[in-house]
């Protein structure tokens, strides 16, 4: 497989990663408040340095207006990451890399503030690791320039993401999350007790995906697999808005969750693309030296 297509691939992948969160922290939220109102992290902290006691800290305007601020710095650097993602080059790799570290760096912090206001689940930390690996991989991959190099860090940000989405899908360890059964009561004509089924089915082929992308015979047909899943959960999102009210604010509300999710379904894709192109390489390196014979 071409160089620069791998490269696209990682690029708009990247792209729509960073887009989808700048929509997020530009028009909806994100969870710093999980943080900044801790009270029991925070309090001594607020008494100590602005001089005001817990309650009047928490509602305070002018605090509140600065952490909103803070959310849309963050959009906007997001939003610039995601242009500089289809733009990095090799001969401005130097320039760029910083910004894009960044913002992986703000990606990875996102996440461990999502996996405090779910009560420190690590699962929710690594089902993002598609999400804040692949900029990183990004950079690696313009850095090396490897094809062979890149194929274990892209296994393992799949099985990982893979494999945490199946512990919440099959809803043992942790609770099975409310919005995926919605999600599916939206789109498939079935009822509860069948779309829990459902769900967990998902999450036992969510471990089969992690586990035989590391067998040789068996993880192109299982990354095809992940490739379709993973775009179906993307835009399960938006979909199952739909059942609701098809209109523009509906789309406004859910756009920005499929967007960043689609990578989701690209990452295993260009794996994909990158064991046929080996396997096919090896085949005609085999078959020269049997003809040679």
């Amino acid at each position: 497989m071409k160089t620069k297509l791998i490269l696209k691939y990682l690029k708009i992948s990247c792209f729509l990663i960073f887009a989808g969160r700048a929509y997020q922290h530009l028009f909806w939220d994100a969870p710093f408040r999980s943080l900044l109102w801790d009270q029991n992290l925070l309090e001594p902290l607020v008494e100590r340095f602005f001089n005001m006691n817990w309650k009047d800290y928490v509602t305070n305007l002018s605090i509140d207006k600065n952490i909103q601020f803070f959310i849309k710095a963050h959009g906007f650097l997001y939003a610039i990451c995601a242009v500089i993602s289809l733009f990095i080059k090799t001969n401005t790799y130097r320039v760029f890399k910083i910004i894009i570290a960044i913002g992986a760096f703000s990606l990875i912090l996102l996440s461990l503030l999502q996996t405090k206001e779910k009560f420190y689940h690590f699962s929710m930390f690594f089902e993002h690791a598609i999400q804040f690996g692949t900029p990183i991989l990004l950079l690696y991959f313009l850095k090396i320039k490897s094809v062979i190099k890149l194929i274990i860090p892209l296994k393992l940000i799949v099985a990982v993401a893979f494999t945490c989405h199946g512990l919440y899908a099959i809803g043992t360890i942790y609770p099975l999350p409310a919005n995926f059964v919605t999600m599916t009561l939206n789109i498939l004509p079935i009822n509860e007790p069948n779309a829990k089924t459902l769900l967990l089915i998902a999450g036992v082929l969510d471990f089969a995906i992690a586990i035989c992308l590391f067998i040789p015979k068996l993880a192109k047909p299982f990354l095809l697999y992940a490739t379709i899943w993973g775009l179906t959960t993307a835009f399960a999102r938006i979909l199952s808005g739909f059942t609701y009210d098809i209109s523009l604010s509906n789309i406004h509300q859910y756009l920005y969750l499929t967007v960043y999710r689609i990578p989701h379904g690209l990452i295993p894709l260009l794996l994909y693309l990158i064991l046929k192109a080996q396997e096919t390489r090896t085949f005609s390196i085999n078959k020269k030296v049997i003809s040679s014979n």
